[in-house]
């Protein structure tokens, strides 16, 4: 059985360069998921979190319009390393208030070590749901 989910925009910041999208993907009244966009010059990044299964299921990271998308945990190609670590840092100022730049964090922060293989369906770690937004 299909369920239409709707999107609201729960947060954007259009300041000097910088846009921050926050959006809650509802279903009914209530919150199934979280995207979260962030653009700065040519750098943009997004990723998608399913709440209540507490998967990632998109990320990706662009500069200068080449894209390195995520899947399971691994990235399509190596991405630079000066691309993940400026990812992070955003990501890592993102994740105070997104539960989808959490576990976005966690992914590009496994793609640095690499000593331990991440599947995103791991990130079950992450705060247990169970309230609105």
């Amino acid at each position: 059985m299909y369920v239409y989910v709707s999107e609201e925009l729960a947060v954007l910041i259009r300041r000097g360069g910088l846009t921050i999208k926050k959006t809650h993907l509802k279903r009914g009244d209530a919150v199934v998921g979280e995207y979260i966009f962030v653009k700065r010059g040519l750098f943009e990044a997004e990723a998608e979190y399913d709440l209540e299964d507490r998967v990632l299921y998109y990320l990706q990271i662009c500069w200068f319009g080449r894209c390195v998308v995520w899947y399971d945990g691994e990235p399509d190609r190596e991405p630079s390393p000066m691309l993940v670590r400026r990812a992070v840092a955003l990501f890592r100022e993102l994740s105070k208030f997104s539960y989808a730049a959490k576990a976005a964090l966690r992914v590009l922060s496994s793609s640095i070590s690499r000593s331990s293989p991440l599947s995103t369906s791991d990130l079950i770690h992450l705060d247990k749901l169970g309230h609105r937004l």
